[in-house]
């Protein structure tokens, strides 16, 4: 699985870089590290969403150091 988080400028003021920093405590945590690869991107467009992110090519928007835990539980540990 690939996770891409926007790094964008817009992004980085939402809080992308602590969104990246606890999806790879979460990837840790549930022993998925072996099968994950999480990478910054580059500007990935919807910027006025909050900070984007993909996994393996699905974009998801709005995505915050509120509501990343959730998203971990509903996007990638239902993938598994």
């Amino acid at each position: 699985m690939i996770i891409k988080v926007c790094m964008g400028s817009a992004c980085l003021m939402k809080g992308s870089p602590e969104v990246s920093k606890r999806l790879v405590e979460l990837v840790t945590e549930h022993g998925l590290s072996r099968f994950t690869t999480i990478k910054g991107s580059h500007c990935m467009g919807p910027c006025s969403d909050g900070v984007v992110v993909d996994i393996d090519e699905k974009r998801f928007t709005n995505i915050s150091v509120h509501n990343v835990d959730d998203f971990f539980k509903k996007e990638i540990l239902q993938r598994e």
